[in-house]
């Protein structure tokens, strides 16, 4: 078997809804050598029937669950090709975009990682929008937080080589590998559109919003550490983080979190615009919020038919 240029890394979880999808995206791509390496995360579901049915066209990998980080970890030491490319078990490629990225790695030989921007799609697959990253993948960009959508990341082999590896900071341990990646070399913004990511709408506990924080914020503890030269930057930073709970809070009805969260990232940062809006969101009725978060999932889904 020839060696692959790119080794695609599938983790899957409880994903039987979509993994048949998300396989089949890879495997209808044209115009590149590559190997696609599932790795079945202790799924309880159909999971890994699912994965078997594609085993004589791709690597099934059986694990216990770990969660995400160590999935990716398992591929990537499994992974023959010289880029390692992340695709979540219920996301999905557009047609070309593995070819495209050949093109675009071949053009950025600095490159130690490359992304783009991503289509989001609900969970029927209906298209709400673009999702647009920024452009300037700098350090310091990175460190006001995760504008970096892990399906649409292609990496060098050597970057994990070097010993750079996912931690287990769910759900955050892709802005923690793009941060140490940052510090390695040059990171790249690709200008196609190549992944459909999907967005789940199901309530989450309190107990997760939590925990997301947590570890956004044991990240940038981290960061600062190793960048103390960039202190000036950790306020901002940290409101980010506090915006962010504060925005997934008001999406979840979980108001008076929200009000918490919001006024904590206001005493770090009064400019935010959007802060005060989150501020004011967060004071009207639970019945109110609820129907503007509709409104506003209806009509993107109108401007994307």
């Amino acid at each position: 078997m020839s060696k692959p240029l790119i080794s695609v890394v599938v983790p899957v979880y409880n994903q039987e809804k979509f993994v048949q999808e998300t396989i089949e995206s890879v495997l209808s791509q044209q115009g590149v050598e590559f190997e696609v390496i599932a790795i079945n995360d202790g799924s309880t579901d159909r999971s890994s029937g699912i994965l078997k049915q594609y085993q004589d066209k791709i690597i099934v990998m059986e694990q216990k669950n770990l969660g995400v980080a160590e999935a990716r970890n398992a591929g990537i030491r499994r992974a023959r090709g010289d880029w390692i490319a992340f695709l979540d078990g219920d996301d999905r490629y557009l047609p070309g975009h593995l070819a495209q990225a050949r093109e675009f790695a071949g053009q950025h030989p600095e490159a130690i990682l490359f992304y783009g921007d991503a289509l989001v799609i609900e969970e029927t697959g209906a298209r709400l929008g673009r999702q647009k990253s920024h452009p300037e993948p700098s350090l310091e960009n990175l460190a006001l937080g995760n504008f970096i959508v892990a399906s649409s990341v292609i990496a060098r082999k050597t970057l994990f080589e070097s010993g750079e590896w996912f931690r287990s900071l769910h759900p955050a341990e892709d802005w923690d590998l793009w941060l140490r990646a940052a510090e390695r070399g040059t990171l790249c913004h690709y200008p196609w559109l190549g992944v459909e990511y999907r967005k789940h709408f199901a309530s989450a506990t309190q107990t997760k919003l939590d925990q997301a924080e947590h570890c956004n914020l044991v990240i940038l503890e981290d960061f600062f550490r190793r960048h103390p030269e960039r202190k000036n930057l950790e306020r901002r930073a940290r409101a980010t983080v506090y915006y962010e709970s504060a925005v997934r809070s008001l999406r979840h009805q979980a108001l008076k979190e929200s009000r918490q969260k919001i006024r904590q990232s206001l005493e770090l940062d009064w400019k935010r615009k959007n802060s005060w809006l989150v501020l004011f969101l967060s004071l009207l009725p639970g019945a109110w919020v609820r129907r503007l978060i509709e409104f506003t999932r209806s009509v993107r889904k109108w401007k994307n038919r």
